[in-house]
């Protein structure tokens, strides 16, 4: 996930972690949770000796970062242009534990103080994305402990740090794949300004923290800082310091996530109200995807589904979403052809019901909004009617293929095509009775399911 910068060796040298009592307040304190306690060990040192090359610490910036390595303890370093100050030795860490990085910022804070923080989560990310039922969820992966931080717990972090310091981090960067998704953005939308990472995986070089705090100029404002962030990090893969790649990056203003909520509620309730299912279908067909295919770019299916429908109530809503959606994306910065249509904000919408994990109930977003609801809506209005079409033709092949590939994730949906497959088949009747007997022999091995 990292770039390595092989030149320069990182300099260590042993104190303890804390600042000079008498320590002045500079413009801005940048910390970095550097888990690579997996297979990014390598990268996680190379990006610290980019930290380094970078110049580090000055008058108006302090740099600390968190080092924790693979079959290593952890390291705690104040970042200079000589090299890498070792402040604290803290051993194993459990980077996986929120706990540990709420630790980690309230004491970097009260030590460095500042008048703006930027902090950054460095590991492997999943966005919101489950494997086999396993919630896997999260970010920050810890090999050694097999723990990691949970969405909701990103939620509970933010309002400990807040609670502690007295205030918002200006800015909060994932340094991770595929951690720019609404559901997420909903969940740290109170506990920092500005919100910037990836709708797609991140590249092995990741962040180009050389050119991110050589480029750190005095007097920046947080806007000017998370724009300066996401550009150098599309710069970098536009043919710049990490060649080509496709990637993503963007950042969100999360003053903005509420009124996004309420605007996406808006088309929620629309798209119930329709009969819409081919159309969005269509969109979901076509609309930008990512590695994991159930990350869908929200603006990207919002704008699809409009230039496909022409009711009346469903453009307005579909408009008020993308105006939404324009606010709350302070800068999208892309590179290469395989992301051109994303838009700067994934959602999580599977092709298909029995894809669907039933884990995403609990997240926060799930409860605010109808977006689960829309979705499962959408799975009846597509497989079921077509099942039922299907069947009524005499084909059953795709009610076969649906009762293999069912489970207990689309329990509710398949309990609606059973009530409408039901009446169909034995209240309208008209079917033969060898369709009729495959029907009943396939239903009540669904009710299994």
């Amino acid at each position: 996930m990292k770039r390595v910068f092989s030149i320069l060796a990182v300099i260590l040298l042993a104190c303890v972690f804390c600042a000079p009592a008498s320590a002045a307040q500079k413009e801005w304190t940048f910390m970095v949770f550097l888990n690579a306690d997996n297979n990014l060990d390598s990268f996680g040192v190379g990006d610290l000796q980019e930290m380094v090359a970078a110049g580090g610490s000055n008058d108006n910036l302090n740099v600390i970062c968190l080092l924790d390595r693979e079959h290593a303890p952890a390291t705690l370093y104040y970042v200079e242009k000589d090299g890498a100050k070792v402040i604290g030795e803290p051993g194993e860490v459990d980077m996986g534990d929120y706990h540990e990085y709420v630790k980690f910022v309230v004491e970097t804070v009260r030590a460095y103080p500042a008048k703006h923080y930027c902090s950054i989560v460095w590991n492997h990310g999943s966005g919101w994305k489950d494997a086999k039922g396993e919630i896997i969820k999260g970010i920050s992966y810890d090999d050694q402990s097999g723990n990691h931080i949970t969405t909701n717990q990103l939620t509970v972090a933010f309002k400990e740090i807040e609670a502690a310091i007295g205030k918002k981090l200006d800015i909060f960067c994932f340094d991770a794949c595929l951690m720019q998704m609404v559901e997420v953005a909903y969940a740290m939308k109170d506990g920092c300004d500005y919100l910037i990472a990836s709708e797609e995986t991140e590249p092995g070089q990741g962040y180009p923290y050389l050119e991110i705090l050589s480029g750190f100029k005095k007097g920046m404002s947080p806007e000017t800082f998370a724009k300066h962030i996401v550009t150098e990090y599309s710069n970098s893969y536009n043919g710049g310091s990490a060649g080509m790649s496709s990637t993503t990056q963007s950042a969100l203003k999360c003053s903005e996530i509420d009124n996004l909520r309420d605007a996406i509620n808006g088309y929620c309730k629309a798209a119930l109200a329709g009969k819409h299912g081919a159309e969005f279908k269509g969109a979901l067909n076509a609309a930008q995807k990512f590695y994991y295919r159930t990350n869908i770019d929200l603006g990207h299916f919002v704008s699809l589904t409009k230039n496909a429908i022409a009711d009346e109530a469903f453009q307005t809503a579909a408009s008020k979403l993308l105006a939404a959606i324009d606010k709350a994306v302070l800068i999208n910065g892309l590179s290469g052809y395989n992301t051109k249509n994303a838009t700067g904000l994934a959602v999580y919408f599977p092709a298909s019901s029995y894809s669907f994990s039933p884990e995403y109930k609990d997240l926060a977003f799930a409860k605010d909004t109808m977006w689960e609801a829309m979705v499962k809506d959408y799975y009846k209005k597509t497989s079921t009617k077509e099942l039922v079409a299907a069947v009524s033709s005499g084909d059953i092949s795709g009610l076969i293929d649906y009762v293999a590939t069912a489970n207990e994730k689309n329990r509710d949906i398949s309990a609606d095509l059973i009530s409408k497959m039901n009446f169909r088949v034995f209240t309208e009747g008209g079917l033969d009775e060898a369709t009729q007997n495959n029907v009943r022999n396939l239903l009540s091995e669904l009710k299994t399911k």
